[in-house]
């Protein structure tokens, strides 16, 4: 009996530390990052080229609301890259970013203006798994970034480039800094968010 107290007390110990390593988040933690970075883009890549770039929150359901997002940007009103992202918290500072390629992404061109466009579809018009992590940290309330990785599956860039991200949201901007494969030169671009998103709760 005594031996059985002593398992208990071990297994109970156990299960007490498990829990709290359990990632602590709450819903506004999730809702702060997704509405950070979803909205209309204008990117200035050089003096004469103009990049847009939509993050919109698709598959809204109460069990995933701020879960998934369809990206698409284009430059010279050539698409430039289309993908869907999966928003996964770690914890309240660290939300880790899937992406998917889409196995027919010329039936998806513009409907970043329909959200609602997706609904009548399911996770099977991706294209097998993610091709691509990213883990954005928060660095305070309002402003998410990744470390630098380099992002083969985005196609715009040049393989063997390394690129770092970062949302803020009191700025209503968009940072990509990229540095060319074989090169300690760092190119930055910016992205102005256009105020008609119109996000809400």
């Amino acid at each position: 009996m005594k031996r059985f107290a002593l398992v208990l007390a071990a297994i109970l110990l156990t299960l007490s530390g498990f829990s709290q390593k359990q990632p602590k988040y709450t819903e506004d933690d999730v809702k702060q990052f997704y509405r950070t970075m979803q909205g209309d883009y204008s990117m200035q890549v050089n003096d004469s080229t103009l990049v847009l770039v939509h993050f919109t929150p698709i598959w809204e359901t109460p069990e995933n609301r701020f879960q998934w997002l369809y990206l698409e940007a284009t430059q010279e009103d050539k698409v430039i890259l289309q993908k869907v992202l999966e928003v996964i918290p770690k914890n309240e500072k660290v939300f880790k970013v899937k992406f998917y390629d889409l196995k027919n992404p010329g039936q998806f061109v513009g409907k970043w203006g329909n959200r609602n466009y997706f609904d009548g579809f399911t996770k099977s018009i991706l294209s097998g798994g993610s091709k691509q992590l990213s883990f954005f940290k928060a660095d305070d309330k309002f402003s998410y970034q990744t470390h630098w990785e380099r992002v083969k599956p985005l196609r715009c860039f040049p393989p063997g480039d390394l690129v770092h991200f970062k949302f803020v949201q009191e700025e209503e901007r968009f940072y990509i800094k990229r540095m060319p494969a074989q090169s300690t030169r760092i190119l930055g671009y910016q992205g102005l968010k256009e105020l008609t998103d119109g996000a809400a709760d």
